[in-house]
């Protein structure tokens, strides 16, 4: 079965509501997605009954930032939407983000760029530093996203502000406490590349149950050598595209991702 595990919708940072990324997931014949916006669920329980309408099956999931010395994400499948433990923390991250970029836009101002912020208070879902990207374009500052991020919003850009997140061990078992199964988001992409042995060991003491191996930007070589990793870690191997829609480039599907039976049982997927 084809299946895309990483894929955002609006409630986060993405373009597409829960039920068109459902519609376009049919359409281009994915069997099951997993709805895995930025530190909130807001759009799964949409998505589930659009799947369900559909054919699609949805795993409830969610995408958490995290940081140790590096920035680290947690993919997390099949969670309680409703568990008090995660719905308490992810309404304290919703805050800080929302400080966060109250913080990036006043450093902004006072460099001589005050944007016109009334966009973003219809976002319901997570708020976050793409949200400040798109007012940058459209307000002429930024020729795209990237440009954004490397002149204003990144780590060296003229208006970076810290965030305060929780470390990837905080993360796993946040998404354990919720009944879910915590995955290791686009491993290849961690700056301290030459430690993600150690990152996975450290996780998988706290809970880890997964890895990302397939992803857009992997070579096949680095799915070998995630799959030794998924092997010798006993972890589940999981594959999306991290579809966020108009303005990132990949699409649905893009990742070319096949449920494995192991996989499919832990998520509780009938491939018949």
């Amino acid at each position: 079965m084809k299946a895309d595990l990483h894929i955002h919708s609006n409630c986060s940072d993405g373009s597409d509501s829960p039920e068109a990324i459902v519609v376009k997931a049919k359409e281009y014949g994915i069997g099951a997605i997993a709805l895995t916006d930025h530190d909130n669920v807001d759009g799964v329980e949409r998505a589930i009954a659009a799947g369900q309408k559909c054919g699609v099956r949805v795993v409830p999931g969610l995408e958490l930032s995290a940081y140790s010395i590096t920035e680290v994400h947690i993919l997390g499948y099949g969670v309680d939407v409703r568990s008090g433990v995660l719905t308490e923390r992810l309404e304290l991250m919703r805050t800080q983000r929302k400080e966060r970029i109250g913080k990036i836009l006043d450093k902004l101002a006072a460099a001589g760029i005050t944007l016109d912020a009334s966009p973003l208070d219809g976002i319901e879902g997570s708020i976050g530093r793409p949200h400040v990207a798109r007012l940058l374009i459209e307000a002429g500052y930024a020729s795209s996203v990237n440009d954004a991020f490397d002149r204003y919003l990144g780590e060296k850009g003229s208006a970076y502000v810290p965030s305060r997140r929780i470390t990837p061990v905080e993360g796993v078992r946040l998404i354990r406490a919720a009944g879910g199964i915590p995955a290791l988001a686009h491993p290849m992409l961690i700056k301290q590349k030459g430690r993600l042995n150690d990152l996975v060991q450290g996780l998988v003491g706290a809970g880890l149950g997964g890895i990302e191996t397939y992803y857009p930007s992997h070579t096949q070589q680095d799915i070998a050598i995630l799959n030794d990793i998924a092997r010798r870690n006993r972890l589940i191997a999981t594959g999306g595209s991290d579809y966020h829609g108009a303005g990132k480039a990949g699409d649905i599907g893009c990742a070319e991702y096949t449920l494995s039976e192991a996989t499919a049982s832990a998520l509780g997927i009938d491939l018949k």
